[in-house]
């Protein structure tokens, strides 16, 4: 193992970033970088990790929150072996993860009504910014208010 690392800390945020995609629909994005970071294990063993984590993507929507904690806690030990086996991999494993500091930044919600006669517009979160015109509901503004 290399000087200084933090398997089981690499290996959990590393764990946490893929449960992470995989439940946001960032997966397929990430995909094509853990197989790259596999193929120290070789072609079959790289396409069998690839394999069981695709299976885990597929199953994350549907799981109780228990069961993405155990899946969660299996990804670790599995990213530790690997570390432990291949400890020059840790500097590729951190590359292709947001380091421990990032937030990932939502964008801020958007709404776009145009043409809407006789329709309601419902926003949930954030503030309406209705511009110079305002909002109309269909009423005329009177006379003055423009």
């Amino acid at each position: 193992m290399g000087q200084g690392l933090d398997v089981m800390g690499l290996a959990s945020h590393g764990a946490q970033v893929l449960i992470t995609e995989m439940v946001t629909g960032g997966w397929q994005l990430l995909r094509e970088k853990v197989a790259r970071f596999f193929r120290k294990d070789g072609q079959e063993t790289s396409s069998r990790q690839l394999e069981m984590l695709d299976e885990i993507e597929r199953g994350l929507p549907e799981a109780s929150e228990e069961d993405r904690e155990e899946v969660q806690e299996r990804l670790v030990r599995q990213l530790a072996a690997y570390l432990d086996r291949f400890p020059e991999m840790a500097d590729e494993l951190r590359a292709l993860l947001p380091s421990q500091d990032e937030t990932r930044e939502a964008p801020a919600p958007t709404v776009a009504a145009y043409n809407n006669t006789n329709s309601q517009v419902l926003q949930s979160l954030g503030d309406i910014d209705a511009g110079d015109g305002g909002i109309n509901y269909g009423v005329p503004p009177r006379r003055g208010e423009r």
